[in-house]
């Protein structure tokens, strides 16, 4: 695909996706060489230091209706990344309908995740997927009192086990692929 097209479509499929910003794909993102934690945190993104390693927690605060407010001053991971769906549609392997359509059936198993979560009595509270997820699961329930959340655990669980596979085979980029 040629670059400017490419370039035209990976906006459109971003923009509607928006998946490896929103908390779905990643908890953190690894600050990089040529990153400026304390601007980046001037910017409202929300900076953090571990062991002497600074990451953005996810979901990042900058992104909002699946646009990036900081675009120009994102952070080089952020930069750099193009997920398998990208990379399979800039060497020809898929289309941008495609890729559309594998976005869209994602964002709906999405959609079912965190409705599961909230049934189980979590609501959205800025934090990822994958923590909302494993805080639920690791809250005790009692068999007894509340017989009907054991049922939807399950399914919450079960729902976020496929939303796992399809993050790691159709979107996540492999270690070492590069």
């Amino acid at each position: 695909m040629e670059s400017a097209s490419f370039a035209e479509a990976a906006t459109r499929l971003c923009t509607a996706c928006g998946m490896c910003c929103d908390g779905t794909m990643f908890q953190i993102v690894r600050m990089q060489p040529g990153d400026v934690p304390a601007a980046l945190g001037r910017l409202g993104l929300k900076i953090r230091c571990r062991d002497g390693e600074y990451h953005m927690e996810q979901p990042c605060p900058a992104l909002q209706e699946k646009g990036c407010t900081v675009y120009d001053k994102r952070p080089v991971r952020c930069r750099l990344f193009h997920c398998q769906q990208l990379l399979r549609m800039e060497n020809g392997e898929t289309t941008e309908a495609e890729v559309m359509t594998m976005i869209q059936d994602t964002r709906a198993q999405v959609a079912q995740v965190r409705g599961l979560i909230e049934a189980c009595g979590l609501r959205e509270d800025g934090q990822s997927l994958m923590e909302r997820h494993e805080r639920v699961m690791s809250t005790p329930v009692n068999e007894a009192l509340e017989p009907e959340l054991v049922s939807v655990r399950e399914e919450l669980d079960e729902a976020m086990r496929k939303l796992k596979l399809r993050l790691n085979r159709e979107f996540r980029v492999p270690p070492n692929s590069h």
